[in-house]
């Protein structure tokens, strides 16, 4: 059994080594001095909702997030995806395959957003063809989808609010749990199948 790991949390005082942090606007566009604590995980993406930014501070976002991406502390891209309900869908195009590039040239995973778009997803891996991991973050859907997400080989990360259903028929090298903005959900933290994959980003 390997140490649990938190795997998508947006509280930058998580502790070093337990979680992945998802760094925060306020961060990534410099408004905020950053100082990573040793040892500590971070991811970095442009999240869907930051896509009706004004045009100036996405381009701003999008230089600076090859310099992100290349940093060790940083293991993962993201968060990034899609939002039919928040945000600018075609910005959202815009933005998806900057996100994919950096998962690929820095051999890192790419933890996904989704909210009504799972069908654009499943179009853009079949496109894509990554040999890095898509993790759909924060998945409460039903059976029917977890099965339909994993057969195309994403990997799913459950937090506090989760179908039990569709949590237990995912692979436990394929599913991972996350705190988001709130906490870790209590009843999987007993799971004695928890674990981090083998071969998933082996320098965390």
């Amino acid at each position: 059994m390997t140490r649990l790991l938190d795997f998508h949390t947006h509280h930058l005082d998580a502790p070093a080594g337990s979680a992945i942090v998802n760094l925060p606007l306020e961060i990534l566009s410099g408004a905020t001095p950053f100082a990573p604590l040793p040892d500590a995980y971070y991811s970095v993406g442009i999240h869907p909702w930051w896509s009706s930014l004004p045009p100036a501070e996405l381009a701003q976002l999008q230089q600076q997030l090859p310099l992100w991406a290349a940093r060790d502390e940083v293991v993962a891209l993201g968060e990034c995806g899609f939002d039919r309900l928040r945000g600018d869908w075609a910005v959202q195009e815009q933005l998806f395959p900057l996100h994919v590039r950096l998962s690929e040239a820095y051999g890192k995973p790419l933890i996904l957003h989704c909210v009504r778009a799972f069908d654009r997803l499943l179009a853009l891996r079949k496109h894509y063809r990554p040999t890095q991991r898509w993790v759909i973050h924060g998945f409460r859907g039903r059976p029917a989808l977890a099965r339909q997400l994993l057969q195309a080989d994403f990997d799913l990360s459950f937090g506090e609010h989760y179908n039990a259903e569709s949590y237990a028929l995912t692979p436990p090298s394929r599913r991972h749990i996350e705190s988001d903005e709130g906490r870790l959900p209590a009843a999987l933290l007993s799971t004695p199948t928890i674990e981090r994959p083998e071969g998933f980003n082996e320098e965390v």
